[in-house]
């Protein structure tokens, strides 16, 4: 076990460090697979059972975004937002926020994170506007928003699922948080917007084709953060319905998910086997939570691919006090329900 936790140690802090770096990847997934050497043959093809299903669905997505963009969609869906944000920045930031909370309530997180980049890019083109602080709302919205409803991320399947929660009443108690918790997120790129007015431009040059698989390092992270983890992952005590417990559970699901990965983290929370009041603030924290460190969701991780240039080189440093507000501003609202 000690070996084990050591090298959960080491999986986390190279992917926590070098997000992007190619070596990192290569470095977590060998040490997956001695972990899962020392943890017994089950955790490798756990490891596999559990990330194969969001490779998947991410390839299918990062395909369908790039035959869009290549029949003109994410130009033409640039263009309509610069035209009804009638050149006010902040309004055009508001809808590009807006189409990803959207989005994320159709096709998921992971889905509209890969579709909402090319169209930033398009936007950024379009109206000359800073690309940063709308990459940053378009992915901090859709992270937050995934909480208001069930199919918005595979992590909320996932628990309830398991934990046997109801489309109504995960709809009933996290509705609202959620969408307080996107709103919140939003304000926080809103800051750095330049410019209040812009000038659409008729012409715009067309962006590069989203790739069609999903990059192999994502896919060597997220297979060896799971086997390292499996087993390890902090689990939670979902009992009990008072706001300080609430907040507790919350919190702690948010830390693990941000400094371990929300994928494997959400796997120890649905291994739990009880529900009520503690469900949904660890769902919360596996949502919301993971937006406090570049790699602690997969759409996080996806969309900085494939935003092909740095999109905050802080992120920690402007994430974490942002996470904390909107976690307990969505356990506050959670506990109210109750």
């Amino acid at each position: 076990m000690i070996v084990r936790l050591i090298l959960a140690v080491v999986a986390v802090a190279a992917t926590a460090v070098w997000p992007r770096a190619r070596l990192s990847a290569v470095a977590v997934l060998a040490v997956g697979g001695v972990s899962a050497l020392f943890a017994g043959g089950h955790v490798a093809w756990d490891a596999v059972r559990a990330t194969a299903p969001v490779l998947v669905f991410l390839t299918v997505a990062l395909c369908g975004a790039a035959l869009a963009e290549r029949a003109g969609l994410s130009r033409w869906a640039a263009g309509t937002l610069a035209r009804l944000g009638g050149g006010s920045t902040r309004r055009l930031y508001a809808l590009v926020c807006l189409t990803s909370a959207l989005l994320t309530c159709v096709v998921s997180l992971d889905g509209a994170v890969v579709l909402m980049v090319p169209v930033v890019r398009a936007v950024v083109r379009r109206c000359g506007v800073s690309f940063v602080p709308f990459f940053l709302g378009a992915v901090a919205v859709a992270n937050a928003a995934s909480l208001a409803v069930p199919l918005g991320n595979p992590t909320n399947l996932v628990v309830m699922s398991t934990l046997g929660l109801s489309p109504e009443s995960f709809l009933e108690h996290l509705f609202l948080p959620g969408l307080c918790a996107a709103v919140l997120c939003a304000l926080v790129p809103a800051r750095r917007l330049g410019r209040s007015r812009y000038e659409e431009r008729a012409a715009a040059v067309e962006p590069a084709g989203a790739p069609l698989l999903v990059p192999w390092r994502i896919g060597a992270q997220l297979t060896g953060l799971v086997a390292a983890l499996d087993g390890l992952a902090p689990s939670l005590t979902l009992r009990g319905g008072g706001l300080v417990v609430l907040l507790a559970v919350a919190g702690g699901a948010a830390a693990a998910s941000a400094i371990a990965n929300n994928l494997p983290v959400s796997a120890s929370v649905a291994a739990l086997s009880t529900a009520g009041p503690g469900a949904y603030a660890a769902l919360i924290g596996l949502t919301v939570g993971a937006l406090a460190t570049p790699h602690g969701s997969v759409a996080t991780l996806i969309a900085r691919d494939l935003a092909g240039e740095p999109a905050e080189r802080r992120w920690a440093r402007v994430w974490v006090p942002a996470t904390a507000a909107a976690v307990a501003l969505a356990t506050l609202l959670l506990w109210a329900s109750f």
